[in-house]
């Protein structure tokens, strides 16, 4: 690393960012999709029309692709292809279309799973206006988050980079040239980075254009950590106009020139620090492992990044009713009276499960549990408990502590469906145990309204007999 010469000003504070950005192996990259405007989102709204009409419940392959992008061409929604290119490159485009419906949650396509709309897709879908949907799951994206290499992810504390940036604005008057926001506020890596960023920033404005280019000049020698071929500066400039459509596109931002070059700026600061205040208080991002409960989680528009959030996430994910013990006494006092109401139930649930998941015998004789059985991941949710039984048949398994209603209901059956269509031998070889306190009538008539002649048996209903004191 090239030294700074004597008597540069903010010395100190310049040779910490140098030593950091030599150091620092990520930034908030934004795969390369489509840039995110208004134009797009008006595609984005027509693609799923199309998903929804012709092929909802189809499974994402070669073919599947090849004749959704021939549909879409057909409608006008896309550009035709040239005549007598290959499979791959006419699909090329739609690939790039795929990477931003991910990006942004709408859609999950995986190879040979059933395509899926989450609830925010929905929403782009039946609303006239789908900008404010797409806003808020900007709003939403995180760092880190598994649709990215491990190795990426494992760097990142934990981030909304969209929060983070109207943080760094309204701590440096409600703008950023189009070099700070590449240069310093890409080294962010958690939400506590933002006293050293924006000071980081504050110091850079009060050197003059010389001083300024002596430091640009040193980064474009930083090469990325083991990749000798490239300038981390380079690369981040490379990905930066991604970064700036989809970071920048709810309305309270925008872009302006400004002596020939570009600044990111504040339009309404005052909604900028509303919406800081409302997520900062309660603000924990959760750690998403499976790409699945990724999915389920930024596809849903209800549920956003908070202590409740985490407690959730890590109840579920608890592999023993003690380890999710020790994460509720450790921060209980970070929800509310009503939350921790509804937590204690979600740990009532876990020491139910706990108890078939040791003893599947109390539940039916001959079950066994499937890999990852336990809280098994999906892009609708977790199932608490995935087993076979003696007759190779998969059975569901939803647990409620008190009594099963009618969400109760519709959930086990989204997940019978859920195994039905994406697990391979699990079509037309699947049932359902609803675990629960008691059940009522309206849950016996919603079993009946299947209308099958087996219901009893497709959906069993059988009581735990556990209260909440003997759990």
């Amino acid at each position: 690393m090239v030294t700074l010469p004597k008597n540069f000003p903010f010395s100190d504070v310049f040779e910490n960012f140098l030593k950091e950005y030599s150091c620092c192996t990520t930034y908030w990259y934004v795969p390369k999709a489509r840039t995110l405007n208004d134009d797009n989102v008006a595609t984005i709204k027509k693609i799923i029309m199309l998903v929804f009409e012709e092929f909802l419940g189809q499974k994402w392959n070669h073919e599947t692709q090849d004749a959704l992008l021939k549909a879409l061409v057909s409608r006008g929604i896309l550009e035709p292809y040239k005549t007598g290119s290959s499979l791959s490159d006419r699909t090329a485009l739609l690939r790039i279309w795929k990477k931003l419906f991910e990006t942004l949650g709408l859609l999950w396509i995986y190879q040979n799973k059933e395509i899926l709309i989450t609830d925010a897709g929905l929403e782009v879908l039946i609303n006239n206006n789908p900008r404010p949907i797409i806003e808020k799951q900007v709003a939403k994206y995180q760092y880190p988050n598994p649709t990215m290499t491990s190795s990426y992810n494992s760097y990142f504390k934990g981030i909304l980079p969209h929060l983070f940036l109207l943080q760094v604005l309204r701590e440096c008057d409600d703008y950023l040239t189009v070099d700070e926001y590449e240069i310093f506020v890409n080294l962010a890596q958690g939400q506590d980075d933002l006293g050293r960023i924006a000071k980081y920033i504050r110091c850079w404005r009060d050197l003059n254009s010389e001083e300024q280019k002596h430091i640009t000049d040193i980064l474009n020698d930083v090469l990325v950590p083991g990749d000798p071929e490239h300038t981390k500066f380079n690369r981040v400039k490379l990905n930066a106009s991604y970064q700036r459509s989809f970071y920048t596109y709810p309305e309270y931002l925008a872009l302006r020139a400004d002596n020939g070059s570009q600044q990111i700026y504040c339009t309404n600061p005052q909604q900028a620090k509303t919406i800081i205040e409302e997520k900062i208080k309660d603000l924990k991002i959760v750690q998403f492992k499976a790409i699945e409960d990724w999915f389920a989680y930024f596809g849903d528009p209800q549920v956003q990044p908070s202590w409740f959030t985490y407690f959730i996430h890590e109840i579920e994910t608890a592999s023993s009713k003690e380890e999710a013990r020790l994460v509720i006494e450790e921060n209980i006092d970070k929800i509310s009276e009503t939350e921790t109401k509804e937590i204690k139930k979600k740990e009532y649930e876990k020491n139910i499960e706990d108890l078939y998941y040791k003893c599947p015998d109390f539940l039916e004789k001959g079950l066994s549990l499937v890999k990852d059985g336990r809280q098994y991941s999906t892009p609708i949710g977790r199932i608490d408990l995935l087993f076979k039984d003696q007759q190779d048949k998969y059975v569901v398994v939803e647990i409620k502590v008190d009594e099963a209603g009618d969400a109760a209901f519709g959930q086990i059956l989204r997940y019978i469906g859920w195994v039905h269509r994406n697990i391979e031998d699990g079509r037309n070889n699947v049932r359902g145990v609803i675990l629960a306190n008691k059940f009522p009538e309206s849950a016996r008539y919603s079993r009946i309204g299947l209308l099958k002649d087996d219901y009893q048996e497709h959906i069993k209903f059988k009581e735990h007999g556990l209260s909440v004191s003997d759990t």
